[in-house]
């Protein structure tokens, strides 16, 4: 599967999400995904056999929250 930043998704609740950033984290990609129309509906999915898994497991979305930030700024180079 290949997912881009900039890339915009439809999951599974029937909204479109854009890629915000996207990192590799102990052999995973993770995704952190914006809903379109609502900056109040941020997703953090997992790629699982080319499909994304939503993650609500709080002490792993607080530890990749810096490596999104760090990746998205090399993305737009800052």
């Amino acid at each position: 599967m290949i997912i881009n930043i900039k890339d915009i998704l439809t999951l599974d609740d029937n909204n479109e999400y854009v890629v915000i950033s996207k990192i590799n984290y102990d052999n995973k990609n993770y995704y952190y995904l914006l809903d379109k129309n609502s900056n109040d509906n941020p997703k953090f999915c997992y790629e699982d056999n080319d499909e994304l898994v939503e993650t609500d497991d709080k002490d792993l979305t607080t530890k990749l929250l810096p490596l999104f930030v760090e990746a998205a700024k090399k993305e737009i180079n800052i």
